[in-house]
């Protein structure tokens, strides 16, 4: 079917709108920088956690590598004891 076929049909029933139709409406789109202000905060807190791995690693690589050396002064042992 031809275009002007098609507009033809359209003016002998009379729907003929100037203006397009509106359909629902869309709800707003979020903020941009909201988006980035959680991918920055999630990244940070990646960033932070990642420092702690490695930090408590670190410890735990030195605390192995005095025990491995055979030294029996590794770990600091409290001197008060609760046991009385």
């Amino acid at each position: 079917m031809s275009m002007l076929a098609k507009y033809s049909q359209l003016l002998v029933r009379g729907r003929v709108y100037l203006l397009p139709v509106r359909g629902p409406e869309r709800p707003p789109a979020p903020e941009p920088r909201r988006a980035a202000l959680i991918g920055l905060i999630v990244t940070l807190l990646l960033v932070i956690g990642g420092l702690l791995l490695v930090r408590v690693l670190d410890r735990a690589s030195k605390l192995q590598d005095c025990v491995m050396s055979g030294r029996t002064d590794c770990a600091p042992i409290s001197a008060t004891s609760s046991d009385r």
